[in-house]
């Protein structure tokens, strides 16, 4: 049975209803209240609490708003909404998951519940997998997005283009195929061709290959596609993977501008080096790039009848740390092989690639009663330190200075971290899939994913944002305000920080103060 009280707190009365229970633990009688209300005194009356005005739930806020101004922003959204009408809020909650949570995507419903999306959507982890699906089946869509996205991209100079390679342990997928990987794992794979538009530095296309391509092999059909996408008069900017004499007569043909690195394993990077070995060295040589005192020589060369000019450039400072961390690997690598018992050559040969990876070239190999010794090899050893902190870049534009090729160059880093974004900081490093249709349409949620890290890191680094903070970190620093919706239905916001103050107008979005 229960029975009210009254309970005078100051100057105001307020009501509860009292029950009393057995507590069979304590064995003895308990009572139990439950807040009924404050009575008026001048009528007597019992003033109910308002109802609306209980919390009815509290979610992440402040990370996807900023992610969701970035989308709009730069015109994501807008493509998205052109491309797939009837996905765009999905295809835009599932990409932000990937950039906030870099989780697998069947974890996805649980965040949609503490996060606020405004409008309630259905992302099961069935839901998801026909999403997946419908995306890998509608490649016309895809190409078409790709063109709409990139015509967005105004002032494009400059084009960023390598591979990487996506292990999988399916056995399933017609497109995993055993090859060159360069993350060194012992798997299947396919490859991931990735273009990159410069100033921006952000993802305008890409392009999925059976495992054993060749990277050299994709150029043709890049220049190809990056024609259809509408890309004109542009300087390439590839890594030496793509150097062949075929693929620069293509683009001289092409009338197409590049940049890229002329392998060490070539004649041509041989007679260079040797030739211009004193000049390297010549303080007639030398100047100032970033801080860093370097040497550099330019000679016009013909790669199978077609001219290119040759810059070789030599960072003394870093030549030293290398040799540094050469003769250190070299001397390691000694007292370990002389410290175990290996029974044939071929045991020591593989321990060294495991330990000291291509370091079996730098050594002759002995038989001792005591076991095997290695014996250093002076000419490889002395032609490794020669191209220490050597770089050839050879281009067809004659108009290029060496501060402006370098800075041209090194602009491939961004493409180098998407690489490791993709498989570090997005989940997609290791393909979990089963069919075509899914790897495809997986691999575009990922690149959605790609576009909104990269613009969140490009503000980063102008507004030298990474001087304190990693992406993650300001994320999750944004995560902390919260929306907080009652039970009549109105949302507000927690306290905003300064710290998420300083951020938001860091990256020129809104305060925001209501949703």
């Amino acid at each position: 049975m229960s029975y009210f009280i009254n309970q005078k707190i100051g100057k105001y009365i307020y009501v509860y209803e009292v029950e009393s229970y057995w507590d069979p633990l304590k064995k003895q009688p308990r009572q139990k209240r439950r807040y009924v209300g404050k009575k008026d005194a001048a009528t007597g009356e019992v003033i109910t609490p308002r109802k609306g005005f209980v919390p009815r739930s509290a979610q992440d806020f402040g990370h996807i708003y900023l992610l969701r101004h970035i989308a709009q922003r730069i015109g994501l959204i807008e493509v998205i909404q052109k491309s797939f009408p009837e996905l765009t809020r999905e295809l835009l909650a599932l990409s932000m998951y990937q950039v906030l949570e870099a989780k697998p995507l069947y974890l996805c419903k649980p965040w949609a519940e503490v996060t606020y999306l405004k409008d309630p959507i259905e992302l099961s982890s069935q839901r998801i997998s026909r999403i997946v699906e419908e995306l890998g089946k509608v490649q016309e869509v895809r190409e078409k997005f790709f063109a709409e996205w990139t015509h967005m991209q105004k002032g494009i100079r400059a084009i960023i283009f390598d591979i990487t390679s996506l292990s999988s342990y399916s056995t399933l997928l017609e497109y995993l195929e055993w090859g060159y990987n360069r993350d060194g794992e012992k798997l299947p794979q396919v490859n991931l061709g990735l273009i990159v538009g410069e100033p921006r530095g952000l993802p305008l296309a890409y392009r999925v290959y059976p495992g054993s391509i060749a990277d050299v092999s994709t150029l043709k059909n890049i220049i190809v596609l990056l024609e259809y996408l509408g890309v004109k008069e542009f300087t390439f900017i590839l890594d030496r993977g793509f150097y062949s004499a075929a693929n620069i007569q293509e683009m001289g043909r092409e009338k197409i501008q590049f940049v890229m690195p002329l392998s060490f394993s070539t004649a041509l990077a041989s007679r260079l080096i040797s030739k211009h070995r004193a000049a390297l060295q010549s303080p007639l040589q030398g100047f100032y790039y970033k801080g860093r005192p370097m040497f550099h020589v330019k000679e016009e060369v013909q790669i199978n009848d077609t001219a290119v000019h040759a810059h070789v450039f030599h960072d003394e400072r870093r030549k030293a740390d290398e040799m540094e961390h050469l003769m250190r690997r070299i001397v390691d690598i000694e007292a370990l092989v002389q410290g175990k018992e290996f029974r044939r050559a071929e045991d020591v040969q593989a321990y060294m690639e495991q330990v000291f990876p291509r370091s079996v070239h730098l050594f002759d190999l002995t038989r001792e009663e005591e076991g095997f010794r290695l014996i250093r090899k002076a000419k490889a050893i002395s032609r490794l330190m020669n191209r220490m902190r050597k770089t050839i870049l050879i281009t067809n534009n004659p108009a290029l200075e060496r501060e402006e090729l370098l800075n041209l160059y090194r602009r491939k880093d961004v493409l180098e971290k998407m690489f490791e974004t993709i498989k570090n900081e997005l989940e997609g490093g290791r393909l979990k899939i089963s069919s075509r249709e899914a790897m495809e349409g997986r691999l575009f949620l990922t690149y959605l994913s790609l576009i909104l890290y990269s613009e969140l890191s490009r503000v980063m680094k102008e507004k030298d944002l990474y001087r304190s903070y990693t992406v993650s970190e300001v994320l999750f620093e944004l995560k902390k305000l919260r929306a907080v919706t009652l039970n009549n239905g109105k949302v507000y916001l927690t306290e905003l920080s300064k710290k998420q103050r300083m951020l938001f107008e860091n990256f020129e979005v809104p305060i925001p103060v209501r949703t």
